[in-house]
């Protein structure tokens, strides 16, 4: 991957299931009101980024709002990048946070847990990975991505140069904004 675009990532606002505490996932669920606010306070955070070129959204419903707002306010494209949904956790999607933990016993690494029909955090690297490629041959200039949280931290630890078993988990709050840095060159 070459050094540009740069990504500029934003978190989607909050959702009706962010509110309630559940596993989302690849679910759709609205923004809140809260959500919109989030929304909009990341436009405005990005407003003095003259050299962005695009808006690149997830599919899902909480990210496309956030994106529609963002791109409004920039004056800029919007486009439509499926790989850039969040991580599908299976049978625990629609359940508490807390279950999710709760359901994976024994296991010593959660970065190998795949729920019931669902991706493991290395399938969701080697997506995230191909959207990136797709992403800078269609884009070639500094980009806004809004997706999810843990597209988000698995994107921001590839460019870094880490593998699928050494995600670097941070909190990121809904309507975050993460500059990703420059990707660390193949050796």
């Amino acid at each position: 991957m070459s050094s540009s675009p740069r990504f500029t990532f934003v978190r989607h606002g909050q959702c009706v299931a962010n509110a309630q505490g559940r596993v989302v996932g690849q679910l759709d669920s609205p923004l809140t009101t809260l959500g919109y606010t989030q929304a909009e306070g990341a436009a405005v955070r990005l407003a003095g980024r003259r050299d962005l070129t695009a808006v690149i959204t997830s599919d899902l419903q909480r990210a496309h709002a956030t994106a529609r707002i963002i791109a409004g306010v920039l004056d800029l494209p919007l486009f439509v990048e499926p790989g850039l949904r969040e991580q599908h956790f299976g049978s625990m999607q629609g359940e508490l946070f807390g279950d999710l933990t709760a359901s994976s016993p024994g296991r010593e690494h959660i970065n190998e847990v795949r729920w019931g029909g669902g991706e493991s955090v290395a399938d969701v690297y080697a997506r995230v990975l191909d959207t990136f490629v797709r992403i800078e041959a269609a884009h070639p200039g500094p980009v806004v991505l809004v997706t999810h949280g843990h597209v988000i931290q698995i994107g921001m630890s590839l460019l870094r140069g880490h593998g699928a078993r050494d995600i670097e988990w941070f909190d990121l709050p809904n309507g975050g904004i993460v500059n990703a840095p420059p990707p660390v060159p193949a050796t």
